[in-house]
């Protein structure tokens, strides 16, 4: 369901109201947003482990975040809604208020440029090396790809409304503890190195700030498919979201070269196609050679080994043969008018 919203508070309804009480037996929530990988994941203690001080190291957080300095993060901050709360079409944000972004000098929206890349970190907190049942799960980014308007409940959570295309594997396998339940090597980054997701949005997005869900369904519909069929034994499921804005600016860094070069292509093609003697608009190769064709076709049919002035001198000199020029020239200005035509045609 979307909901339509003024831009004076234009997150409001992506901040659902819920009264439903959090359910901490497992947790999992976006940290931080930024267009810079190495920043969320080589200075990922900075904000893991910076407490306070490491609030605005992001250059976006989700709404409501409290920041690191929050001892009790992990049961503030999570939202947990059960399959049977999924399937039933619950909230899927939680209440941050309007004012959520404007209320610390620190908790800012995620700011990118159109068709640039964005990423965002979560810790696996024991999901994929303790108690494993996160390996295979999903996660994505939901929106409805218009400025006022938000997602709902997690009856929103549905195909066409992911902001790629596609969901991602909650395993981006890296992350993970140091050892497992049972004391082995985990054989992942260790502890407090985060997981990385990210996501793009499209090239030519109008500028505007975007409500944006992450969503991640923690569940397998095959039970057989859990890596730990022992940890898995009768887990029923449930989904986690941490909801967000984005300031989309104007075109990304990638985005208007490909862009512009496919901007450039089209009026070309469509210049040409009405216009028959147009080159002035496709200025780019054709229209030179579209230019210099006929002129090159014209003296080479008359006198391949002479120039173009002798060509013209000689014609007028054979008096006698007169009529044979004539329908030499014929021919010949038969024979550019199809030679140009196709040039045109080509582009």
């Amino acid at each position: 369901m979307l909901s339509t919203i003024s831009s004076a508070v234009a997150l409001a309804p992506l901040l659902a109201l819920s009264m439903m009480p959090h359910h901490t037996d497992a947790h999992t929530w976006i940290d931080c947003f930024d267009t810079d990988r190495s920043k969320l994941y080589d200075q990922s203690a900075s904000y893991i482990f910076g407490g306070a001080g490491g609030n605005g190291f992001c250059a976006g957080y989700g709404a409501g975040y409290p920041g690191r300095g929050d001892g009790d993060i992990g049961t503030s901050y999570t939202y947990k809604l059960l399959k049977n709360e999924v399937e039933a079409g619950s909230p899927v944000c939680e209440n941050a208020g309007t004012d959520t972004y404007t209320n610390t000098d620190w908790r800012k929206r995620l700011p990118v440029a159109a068709g640039q890349t964005a990423y965002f970190s979560y810790l696996p907190n024991g999901h994929i090396v303790k108690d494993k049942k996160g390996v295979g799960t999903q996660h994505g980014i939901y929106w409805t790809g218009q400025v006022g308007t938000s997602l709902s409940t997690t009856l929103d959570m549905k195909p066409e409304n992911l902001l790629d295309g596609h969901t991602m594997d909650y395993d981006d396998g890296n992350c993970g503890e140091t050892v497992d339940r049972n004391g082995n090597p985990g054989g992942r980054a260790g502890d407090g190195k985060p997981c990385i997701g990210s996501f793009v949005v499209p090239a030519g997005t109008a500028p505007g700030i975007y409500n944006m869900v992450w969503y991640w369904t923690f569940w397998l519909d095959n039970e057989s498919a859990y890596v730990d069929q022992e940890q898995s034994k009768g887990y029923f499921g449930a989904a986690y979201s941490t909801c967000f804005g984005v300031e989309v600016t104007g075109g990304g860094a990638s985005a208007p070269t490909s862009g512009s070069i496919q901007s450039e292509a089209a009026p070309i093609v469509q210049a040409a196609a009405p216009m028959g003697a147009t080159p002035t608009p496709g200025e780019t190769t054709a229209a030179p050679v579209v230019q210099e064709a006929p002129v090159a076709a014209t003296p080479a049919p008359g006198a391949t080994p002479a120039a173009t002035p002798v060509a013209a001198t000689p014609a007028p000199v054979m008096t006698p043969g007169a009529a044979t020029p004539a329908p030499v020239v014929t021919p010949e200005a038969t024979t550019p008018a199809p030679v140009f035509a196709a040039l045109v045609e080509m582009p």
